[in-house]
Parts: C-alpha cells; structure tokens; sequence
C-alpha cells in the first residue's frame, strides 16, 4: 500500500473501522467456508442448521481475531511519519488505549450481530436449498456485512466511535481547558486586559 494512502487509512478512523470491519469480514471468509466445507464432507447427511450453525461459530472466531490485528495496525502502529505538519500531528494524536478502543467498536458490533447473523444464516438457510452450503455462505455472509456497515457507520459518527485521534485529543484538551494540539498558545487573561 503506497505511504500516502497507508497515511490516510490510519488518520480516517471512519475509513480504517469501516475498511477493517469489511476486511475482517471477507477475510474471515475463507476459514468459515473451509470449516463448512470439510464439516459438510466428514458430514454430509446433516441438517442444513448444522452446517449454519458451523459457519456461524467459525465467522464470529475468525472475524474478531483479525478485526484486532487490523485494528492495531491501522490506530496503534505507526511505521511510516506524515508528508506535511499537519499530516504529522494527525498521526501523532495520542489513540486511546488498544484494548479499550478495539473492545468499544467489538462491543458496538456485538450489538448489531444479532441483525447480522439473523441475515446472513437466514439468507444462507433460503440459498442453501438452491446451492451447495460453502457457495451459499460466500453470498449471506457479505449481505449481513453490507446491512450492519451500514448502520455501524451512522451509529459510530453519532456516537463519536468513529472521531479520528486529532479531533479527540483536540476536544480532550478544550474541555480541560488547555490549548488543543496544534494550535498556537493562547494569551493568558492578564495579558488580554
């Protein structure tokens, strides 16, 4: 990924939740259609729910342990400086601490899986009856994350989950009275009289 684009994913938090939810998602695809794919061999005679209920257990556990790793690269981990000053200060927002920021967005995603998972294994059950279970989870799955990217994203900017680390240190300095990052000194009062 070329520096300036790398730069713009780690300053955008709408950007690198989003993209990461998505990438966790996908990614998180492959080992949940493996599993159900070699379930559905050691098993074939089983219920369809069975091979529903697989992909669910191996989506949810593939899903977060790469939503982390991707979460810390994209608000902790800062390989590369900015092109300009302003880029600069951006990237050196102090981010709030990993587990306490990885775990809000995890908690505000746990509370939109039930809507998740209600499209994507009701979708997956309808498609199973038309293909084969590991093609039809390559297509429910991806529904269930469009629906909830969707909502997480107007939830999070409501909610300030998605406020980039520069807009959170400079709101964390106003309210304590302090002269936000980035901003010259202010006068004291004596001095303005």
């Amino acid at each position: 990924m070329p520096s300036r684009l790398f730069r713009f994913y780690q300053r955008k938090r709408i950007i690198n939740i989003n993209a990461n939810v998505i990438a966790a998602g996908l990614l998180a695809l492959i080992p949940t259609a493996a599993a159900v794919w070699i379930f559905k061999h050691l098993a074939p005679d089983q219920s369809a729910w069975i091979y529903t209920g697989v992909s669910v257990i191996a989506d949810i556990f593939a899903d977060v342990t790469i939503y982390f790793l991707l979460h810390w690269v994209a608000n902790h981990w800062r390989p590369v400086s900015g092109g300009t000053e302003r880029e600069k200060q951006k990237l050196t927002a102090k981010p709030p601490p990993f587990w306490r920021d990885a775990s809000l967005v995890q908690f505000e995603r746990a509370l939109l899986s039930p809507l998740y998972y209600i499209i994507a294994a009701g979708l997956m059950q309808y498609l199973q009856s038309h293909m084969h279970a590991g093609w039809a989870v390559l297509i429910a799955f991806p529904a269930g994350l469009l629906a909830t990217r969707a909502l997480h994203t107007i939830w999070g900017l409501r909610s300030g989950t998605f406020r980039d680390h520069d807009e959170m240190a400079h709101n964390r300095a106003a309210a304590a009275g302090l002269t936000p990052p980035g901003e010259p000194t202010r006068p004291a009062d004596s001095d303005a009289a």
